[in-house]
């Protein structure tokens, strides 16, 4: 497991296109939860974990707080935002050996798995920032 910088891939028009239809599909979703399940939760910390098949989705969740993400594993996942948002939507590329990406709270969108594999990952949740 390596400590980097996320890479992000190019969005094809047909990448682009799906995105797209996502956000006009859920344009009406509640905002939910950052993850799957709620592994461990102390005063300080709250570790979650994901999994998304190809084609699932997260619920349009909020950042409210800095968050380190373990990915696992996977090839790519989006992070589709909502159509108001001030930043676009962005594809990360997953290296085979994982990584793991700092993600600053204020952010709002759904993780969208657009690849081929399982994408795997634990989020640490540092509730004090």
């Amino acid at each position: 497991m390596r400590f980097s910088e996320p890479e992000y891939a190019e969005i094809t028009p047909e990448l682009a296109e799906r995105i797209e239809r996502f956000r006009e599909e859920h344009a009406g979703d509640p905002v939910g939860d950052v993850a799957n399940t709620i592994l461990f939760e102390d005063e300080r910390v709250r570790i979650w974990e994901m999994k998304l098949e190809p084609g699932e989705h997260s619920d349009l969740h909020e950042h409210k707080h800095d968050y380190y993400l373990v990915v696992m594993s996977g090839d790519l996942v989006a992070g589709v935002t909502p159509k108001d948002s001030p930043m676009d939507p962005f594809v990360g590329k997953i290296p085979p050996e994982g990584n793991t990406v700092p993600v600053p709270k204020g952010g709002v969108e759904w993780a969208f798995n657009v690849g081929e594999k399982t994408y795997h990952e634990f989020l640490i949740e540092l509730k004090n920032t």
